[in-house]
C-alpha cells in the first residue's frame, strides 16, 4: 500500500535527514560501505610510488589487508579489487581536473583588473561627498585562477558605477 504523502511528518523528516547527513562522510563522493575507496584515495601517492618501484598489485593488496583494509564482510583485499578501485579513483581525479580546467577557461569567470584594484574615481566632488570605494579583494594566486562569486559581483558593481558616472 503506497504511503500517503500527506501523512509525512515534516519535522521528523527534517530531523531524520539531518541525522543521516551528519553520519555521511564529508567527501562529495558516493556512499562508501567498507572504507576501501577512502583508504585507497588517501594512500594513492604511496601506491603509485610502490608500483613505480616494481611492487606487484598483489603485494600491495596483501599489505593493505594486513593493515585492516578489507573488502566486503572482512574478506582480504585482492589485487583485482585494488586495481579496480585505483582506476576508479584516478578517473574521478581526472574528471575533477577536467571540470576545473573547463571552469577556468570560461570567459565569464575571468577577473577584470578593475575588479581587483579599482582606481579612485576622478571627480570634482569633495572627498566627503564621494562614496567610499569598495575594498578590493586580493587577486587569486596563479595565472589561470578563477574568480570567486564575490569578485564577479564586485566587478559587475564596479562596471555599473562606471556606467552611471558616464551619464
Amino acid at each position: 500500500m503506497p504511503l500517503d504523502p500527506k501523512s509525512l511528518d515534516p519535522k521528523r523528516l527534517a530531523r531524520d535527514a539531518k541525522r543521516a547527513q551528519a553520519q555521511r562522510p564529508d567527501a562529495g563522493i558516493g556512499r562508501e560501505t567498507t572504507g576501501v575507496t577512502r583508504a585507497v584515495r588517501a594512500g594513492l601517492p604511496v601506491i603509485r610510488e610502490l608500483r613505480a618501484a616494481g611492487v606487484t598489485w598483489a603485494a600491495i593488496a596483501e599489505a593493505m589487508s594486513a593493515q585492516g583494509v578489507t573488502q566486503g564482510a572482512g574478506k582480504p583485499l585482492t589485487a583485482t579489487r585494488l586495481t579496480a578501485i585505483v582506476t576508479q579513483v584516478e578517473a574521478q581525479e581526472r574528471r575533477k581536473a577536467e571540470r576545473e580546467a573547463r571552469r577556468r577557461a570560461r570567459p565569464d569567470l575571468t577577473v577584470s583588473p578593475e575588479a581587483i584594484s579599482p582606481s579612485p574615481p576622478a571627480t570634482s566632488l569633495p572627498p566627503s561627498a564621494t562614496p567610499a570605494p569598495l575594498p578590493a579583494r586580493p587577486a587569486p594566486p596563479g595565472p589561470g585562477a578563477r574568480a570567486t562569486e564575490e569578485e564577479i559581483r564586485r566587478a559587475g558593481l564596479h562596471d555599473l558605477h562606471r556606467l552611471l558616472k558616464k551619464s
